[in-house]
C-alpha cells in the first residue's frame, strides 16, 4: 500500500502560541508537514525550527509575506496565530485562495468582519476550524449535553467569572493590535463557552470596562463587568478581570428552572432544585470525539471524522458579543443591543444560526 503524503501546512506568526499550535500539527499522527512559516520577527523562526525539529520549511519575514507564502506554495491548510486585529486580513486572504484554515482566537475583530469570513468560507467549501480548546474538554461537553437534555429545564440565568494576572505584555498591550485587551483575549474563551454550553446566541450587553493594572491605567481594556442579555430572556453578568495576582479564576454557572450545574476544577456539579441534591456527574469522552482543535482539524482533513467543534459561526457569536460589551464599556455603561451592530453591515440574527 503506498504510504499517505503528508498534509502540506503553513503557518502566519511563530510566537510562542504559534509555535505551539506547530508543533501539535507536525507531531500528529496523521502526519503533517510544515512546508513554509511568515514571521516578522527572524528569531522566532529559528526558535521554531529547534522546537520542532525540523529546518527544511521555506521562510518569509515581510509584513505582507503571507501573501507570498500561500501563493508560492502547494499548501493543504494554513495556520494563523498572529496578533488579533491582522487576523482579518491574513483570514479572509488564504480562504479567498481556498487554503483550508486554522485559526487562534478570536477569529475576527468586530461582527461584520467575522459574519464576512465565515460566509466566505462557506462559499469556499474548505474546512475552517476555530480554536476553542474548552469545546474538547470533558466538563464543558458534559455541561453542554445536560443542558440540552433538559438537566437544569428551560435556562433562566448565568454567572460567567475569570480573572488571571493579565498584564498586557508585547502586543496584547497595543491597541493596534489587540483589538480590547483582555475582554477580546482570555475573556473570548469565556463569552464563548457561555454561548456554546447554552445554545443560545447574544442579545445585548451594558456594564463598564477599565485599563487599570497594579494601579496604573495603560493602553487596552483590562477589566469589565457586563449584564448580558440571551435569547429566550436568559440575563446573567459576565465579569472579566486581568489584576489578580498568582494565577487563573474562573467560576461559570448556568441555572434553569429545574436546577443548575456548575463546576469544581474538572468535575461537573449538578443541583437538582426540587430534591435540593447536588450530585457529581461522571465524565467519559464519547467514541471518536477529538481531543483537541488540532486533533479535530488534521482529522477532518484526513476524513477521519465529519464534524467541525468549531466552526467559524462559534466566532461571529463571540465577535458579536465581545463588540457588544465593548461599545458598552467605552460608552459609559450603555445598553448595546446587538442587531444595531448587526444592522449596521446589513445583517440579522437570522445570520448567526446554524
Amino acid at each position: 500500500m503506498a504510504k499517505q503524503a503528508k498534509i502540506r501546512f503553513g503557518a502566519i506568526g511563530c510566537g510562542n502560541m504559534g509555535t505551539h499550535r506547530i508543533k501539535q500539527m507536525v507531531s500528529h499522527e496523521l502526519g503533517v508537514e510544515l512546508v513554509a512559516a511568515v514571521d516578522i520577527d527572524p528569531p522566532r523562526l529559528d526558535n521554531l525550527a529547534n522546537v520542532i525539529g525540523s529546518n527544511t520549511f521555506a521562510r518569509y519575514t515581510g509584513v505582507n509575506d503571507y501573501k507570498r507564502m500561500i501563493d508560492e506554495n502547494e499548501l493543504d491548510a494554513v495556520g494563523i496565530f498572529t496578533p488579533h486585529i491582522p487576523h482579518y486580513d491574513h483570514l479572509k486572504y488564504a480562504l479567498q485562495k481556498g487554503r483550508n484554515v486554522l485559526i487562534e482566537k478570536p477569529m475576527v475583530c468586530g461582527a461584520a468582519n467575522a459574519l464576512e469570513v465565515t460566509k466566505l468560507a462557506k462559499e469556499k467549501g474548505v474546512t475552517a476550524l476555530l480554536t476553542y480548546q474548552r469545546h474538547y474538554e470533558l466538563k464543558f461537553m458534559k455541561a453542554r449535553e445536560l443542558i440540552a437534555k433538559g438537566a437544569i429545564g428551560e435556562v433562566t440565568n448565568f454567572f460567567v467569572y475569570m480573572a488571571q494576572d493579565w498584564c498586557g505584555r508585547t502586543w496584547r498591550g497595543e491597541p493596534e493590535f489587540s483589538g480590547g485587551g483582555q475582554i477580546n483575549d482570555s475573556g473570548s474563551h469565556y463569552q464563548d463557552i457561555l454561548l456554546w454550553m447554552t445554545g443560545l446566541l447574544p442579545v445585548s450587553a451594558e456594564g463598564y470596562i477599565d485599563s487599570i493594572y497594579r494601579g496604573k491605567k495603560l493602553k487596552v481594556e483590562y477589566n469589565g463587568s457586563f449584564n448580558v442579555e440571551l435569547t429566550g430572556g436568559v440575563t446573567g453578568r459576565v465579569v472579566i478581570l486581568s489584576d489578580i495576582p498568582g494565577g487563573f479564576v474562573d467560576d461559570v454557572r448556568i441555572c434553569g428552572t429545574k436546577g443548575s450545574i456548575f463546576f469544581r476544577g474538572d468535575q461537573v456539579i449538578l443541583f437538582d432544585q426540587e430534591a435540593n441534591e447536588y450530585t457529581e456527574v461522571s465524565l467519559s469522552r464519547p467514541a471518536g470525539y477529538p481531543l483537541s482543535p488540532v486533533d479535530n482539524f488534521v482529522k477532518l482533513l484526513r476524513k477521519k471524522v465529519r464534524i467541525n467543534r468549531v466552526p467559524f459561526i462559534f466566532g461571529s457569536r463571540v465577535a458579536l458579543l465581545t463588540e457588544a460589551m465593548l461599545r458598552s464599556g467605552h460608552q459609559k455603561g450603555k445598553k448595546i443591543l446587538c442587531a444595531d451592530i448587526l444592522k449596521e453591515s446589513n445583517h440579522t440574527m437570522a445570520d448567526l444560526e446554524d
